[in-house]
């Protein structure tokens, strides 16, 4: 009758008890006992079973005042004969409509002999200056009679009017449970509280209201997003959040083009409704240099800085927040008929040293023009700087009619594409990713998209390095919203892979053109 299924007011039933045997699963969580009637409220057994308890916010008692329990012994024995004689008379039987009225007079006799005794909700409160005591309330018996009778729901009922108990919605009821929080599970005087230790109390405060299962993780969660309490991430909450600053999140949407050019995408943090974002390239940036008019910004500039300002005043102008773009090191071979020669470059800017014997190009010969590098082929160890911005580059190249580029079969190999390397089917998509779980890929920069047109979800994935079977799982939960034949591709512009061979490898099954510049050691 009273089975916990939704478990908002208690989380386990246990009928009739020996207490002393109760106490340790009142210890771990809400139980509703079901105690015998006495002729006092609460039961003397109850109410020194309560006083030594720790955990007294985890005790729900449904008892009464009434001693008649040889009704209930009479009733129970009327029901249990008829439900054993179910087996014996067979469906179709002359008796058999006569047995199933009687199993239903029986049971409503049962139900309504018990509800007759256990008729009182005992529970846990802690009134302002006084001891914590167990409340009663009658049970409230208001319901749809056409319904079979849910203890659980009746008991709920009871706790959710007043004096009040049991809420139900965390959202909805959000402010006086956080004030009951902050007032019984926080340390007194004090704003911080380890998580752990609040959880701890929600069990042992009987002025602290109960709520559904995880409720009070759905309270933190709702505090925190309002920014009304702060998760420290060191196990510890705050009610008192350190007033917060303007901050900006620079997302690159491409990688440096030829010119070093790159799209960036710019998000105020922490900034009010209309936020102000003052920027400056390669300068230092105040509330006087210009203002960017929409969230992108187009650039070549080695760094950019941000500073945000919140007009309402709510959050405080924070720190100055710098993007920095990356040297893109670039070649280009020309042949003749005598000699072959290269031309560095790089962007947006800088100056370039390189070497040809396989030294480290730091403190390597400065370029200054064409570099011959003979018929036979060899390596360009290629170092680039611009004011503090570095990038390093090894070119292979093959011996003059040679096709195909030079790569170190046994030494790690990176595929890089500034534009991407786009796999653009669905089956070419997996194979890839069969590929690279075999081979143990890594891949950065990865743009996923499932689907087409309106109907489409994109995934980003920026400068982190992520595995096979990340992606798949990313692909598995949005592929779950489309039909089996749903378009699918993928887009990188740099896979780590172990060694050279397996880079190889990895082109080839997928039909890579590899030419210089595609692979870095």
């Amino acid at each position: 009758m009273f089975k916990a299924v939704r478990k908002s007011a208690y989380e386990e039933v246990l009928p009739l008890p020996k207490l002393e045997e109760a106490a340790d699963k009142v210890r771990r969580g809400r139980v509703l006992l079901i105690v015998s009637p006495d002729s006092k409220i609460p039961p003397e057994e109850v109410q020194r079973f309560f006083e030594g308890l720790s955990q007294k916010n985890n005790l729900c008692v449904l008892t009464g005042d009434k001693t008649a329990m040889g009704s209930v012994e009479k009733a129970a024995c009327h029901l249990y004969a008829a439900q054993k004689a179910d087996g014996r008379i067979p469906k179709g039987h002359p008796q058999r409509e006569d047995l199933e009225q009687k199993q239903r007079n029986y049971e409503q006799d049962f139900n309504a002999t018990i509800l007759s005794l256990f008729d009182k909700v005992l529970f846990p409160i802690q009134r302002a200056s006084k001891p914590c005591q167990l409340a009663t309330k009658p049970l409230d018996m208001t319901r749809d009679a056409t319904k079979p009778f849910n203890g659980e729901e009746q008991i709920e009922k009871t706790l959710i009017s007043n004096p009040l108990k049991l809420y139900l919605d965390v959202e909805k009821d959000f402010d006086p449970i956080r004030d009951k929080a902050q007032d019984l599970l926080w340390p007194e005087s004090q704003d911080e509280v380890r998580w752990s230790d609040a959880q701890d109390r929600y069990a042992e405060q009987a002025g602290m209201p109960w709520l559904p299962p995880k409720g009070l993780d759905t309270l933190k969660s709702i505090a925190c997003n309002r920014a009304i309490w702060e998760d420290l991430g060191n196990g510890y909450v705050t009610k008192k959040p350190k007033r917060k600053k303007t901050s900006v999140q620079v997302i690159a949407e491409s990688e440096p083009d030829d010119e070093g050019k790159v799209r960036l995408r710019i998000n105020p943090q922490n900034a009010g409704p209309a936020p102000r974002v003052h920027c400056a390239e390669d300068a230092p940036v105040t509330e006087k240099s210009p203002q960017l008019k929409d969230q992108f910004l187009t650039t070549k500039a080695l760094r950019v800085n941000f500073l945000v300002v919140d007009p309402s005043g709510q959050y405080e102008t924070g720190d100055v927040v710098t993007w920095s773009n990356k040297l893109v090191i670039r070649t280009s071979l020309t042949e003749t008929a005598s000699k072959r020669t290269v031309e560095l470059l790089v962007a947006p800017t800088g100056q370039i040293r390189y070497t040809l014997d396989g030294s480290e190009p730091r403190e390597g010969i400065l370029h200054e023009g064409p570099i011959e590098i003979g018929n036979g082929g060899g390596n360009l160890n290629v170092f680039a700087a611009a004011k503090g911005l570095e990038a390093k580059t090894l070119f292979r190249y093959p011996a003059k009619g040679k096709k195909g580029i030079q790569v170190d079969p046994v030494k790690p190999a990176r595929l890089v594409s500034r534009t991407g390397r786009k796999l653009d089917s669905r089956s070419k998509t997996f194979e890839a990713l069969k590929q690279a779980t075999e081979k143990s890929v890594e891949f950065e920069n990865v743009a996923l998209t499932v689907g087409q047109g309106a109907q489409a979800v994109q995934v980003n994935i920026g400068e982190i390095k992520v595995n096979a079977a990340f992606i798949e799982a990313i692909l598995k939960t949005v592929l779950e919203k489309f039909t089996p034949d749903t378009p699918v591709s993928m887009i990188f512009r740099k896979a780590h892979f172990t060694s050279g061979h397996d880079l190889k490898e990895f082109a080839d099954k997928l039909g890579f053109d590899l030419q210089t510049g595609d692979v870095e050691s």
